[in-house]
């Protein structure tokens, strides 16, 4: 049961429950996941907008309030996975190796006890062109918002590209994974922490060629010889 608190935001008192959620953001995500629950029933986005409000319970002016476009419907709850992963990240202890972090704030972001809803909803939004926009455009959110939590895990500084670059190597494991879950069904989890060993490993790393077929690699040596060619 959600317990309500104000808490100080600029000069103003919020009221907000134990997940740090104003009234109105509360109500959304309910919304949200009423609606997403709508879609995964019907097994389609493809719905009317007086439909999804319904089944929301809320009338078709709030649900438009809530959400702008229809697509949006979806936010709340990308939002609400990116603050669980991120909490889970924040809260563990430091001497906990990284891969272990990201994958404990994986499985409670995606498939705790949202995993049935994550692996019906996925495929859908997936589907739809402007619910996968949502997605895309809340993933590169998460992306910023976890840098700075990756960064003293890594000894770097919290601002720095090379703290960026770890939570975009992030973002796009937690991507590939869903990608591959809804297009050939393959373990989330499996493919998440196999994309983050070949980040870890380096993509563009130099490597020696298998069975006399190289990989397209560039070197310190090749990043030189484009800068001189450059000029």
């Amino acid at each position: 049961m959600a317990v309500w608190h104000f808490v100080p935001r600029g000069r103003n008192l919020i009221l907000v429950d134990n997940d740090g959620l104003s009234v109105i953001d509360a109500s959304r995500l309910r919304a949200a996941e009423l609606a997403c629950g709508f879609f995964v029933a019907n097994r389609t986005t493809l719905l009317p907008v007086t439909e999804i409000a319904r089944a929301a319970g809320i009338s078709r002016r709030t649900f438009h309030r809530y959400f702008p476009t229809k697509a949006e419907s979806v936010a709340p709850l990308f939002d609400e996975s990116i603050r669980k992963s991120n909490a889970v990240i924040a809260g563990a202890d430091p001497g906990t190796p990284i891969l272990s972090v990201l994958i404990a704030a994986f499985e409670s972001s995606l498939f705790g006890t949202d995993a049935t809803r994550t692996r019906a909803l996925m495929p859908l939004v997936f589907g739809d062109q402007e619910m996968w926009a949502v997605f895309m455009r809340h993933l590169h959110d998460g992306e910023r918002s976890v840098a700075p939590l990756l960064a003293p895990r890594l000894d770097l500084p919290s601002d720095s590209l090379a703290a960026r670059t770890a939570a975009a190597a992030v973002a796009s494991a937690i991507r590939i994974a869903l990608e591959e879950m809804v297009t050939s069904g393959s373990d989330p989890l499996a493919v998440y922490v196999e994309s983050l060993a070949q980040f870890e490993e380096g993509p563009l790393r130099r490597r020696e060629c298998q069975h006399g077929v190289g990989t397209l690699t560039l070197t310190d040596s090749d990043w030189q010889t484009a800068n001189r060619e450059d000029r």
